[in-house]
């Protein structure tokens, strides 16, 4: 074969490669602002965003996503078990939430990543780690399947709540959001400051262990039950703890909260060993 035979053909496998997303030495998709707005990244993704996942497999931020608005979601999560590692890099939206409280503009529909479908229904087995979303219209991060993970993520200044994860939540953090700051099954080692609404939200059967919550308009940690041991709340605007019973409230420490320390609704919680003050 001649060098003028292969040398377009060359090109043409080099096209394909770009339209199909860009990968690392290790078989990861590589996505930045450029790729986002190319498309491609998996068959699904049209131009611009949001950046559409469509296929299982390894997903990685090589930069910061901007989005133009408060209604424009960066990452669409459609597939089952993705991964998406955004590698110290953030989402960001043009949403600012400032002052105390908190002021924020209005909720719109964009979200920074989201794995939502009808619960329980979304995408099973998503992972988000390792950056933060902020100034989104909606939420930070929005994920609904079964097995939903997200670790070491900071969502800030996004303007209708920061995470909802129907799974695990650990060593992340939620502060100025415009309503709650975490939602998730287990939450763990995080951090919810200054959120408008909730610091942090356990759903049905959950458990909240060494957490810390302070200074949020509402609960410090709201629990439906299930299990909170070791967590710290503080400063909040409702009460530091408020349980529906049966639940387990043990080893807390609550103090500062403006109407109480924790509240119980219902019979057959068990509280034991929570370090309280007004």
């Amino acid at each position: 074969m001649s060098y003028l035979t292969w040398r377009p053909m060359v090109c043409i496998f080099i096209l394909a490669a770009i339209s199909s997303g860009l990968y690392a030495v290790d078989g990861v998709v590589l996505i930045d602002q450029n790729s986002a707005l190319a498309g491609y990244v998996t068959s699904a993704d049209a131009p611009g965003f949001p950046v559409t996942i469509s296929q299982s497999g390894s997903y990685r931020l090589s930069g910061n996503l901007t989005v133009p608005d408060l209604n424009t979601t960066a990452i669409q999560i459609t597939a089952d078990f993705v991964t998406l590692d955004l590698n110290g890099f953030s989402i960001i939206g043009p949403a600012v939430c400032a002052g105390s409280p908190i002021k924020c503009p209005a909720p719109a529909k964009g979200t920074g990543v989201q794995a939502a479908g009808d619960e329980p229904f979304g995408p099973r087995g998503v992972r988000v780690l390792n950056g933060s979303v902020r100034g989104m219209g909606l939420m930070g991060i929005w994920m609904t399947g079964d097995g939903s993970f997200v670790s070491r993520l900071n969502v800030d200044s996004n303007a209708g709540g920061g995470m909802s994860v129907a799974g695990s939540v650990i060593e992340s953090a939620a502060s100025h959001n415009g309503s709650f700051g975490i939602i998730g099954i287990t939450v763990r080692d995080s951090t919810a400051v200054q959120n408008l609404g909730d610091g942090i939200i356990l759903a049905t059967g959950g458990v909240a262990t060494g957490n810390s919550s302070s200074s949020n308009g509402g609960y410090g940690l709201y629990v439906q039950f299930g299990t909170a041991t070791g967590n710290a709340l503080f400063v909040n605007k409702s009460f530091g703890i408020s349980a529906l019973c049966p639940s387990s409230i043990v080893g807390n420490t609550v103090a500062g909260s403006e109407v109480g320390s924790i509240e119980t609704s219902g019979a057959g919680c068990v509280l034991a060993n929570n370090a309280t003050r007004p």
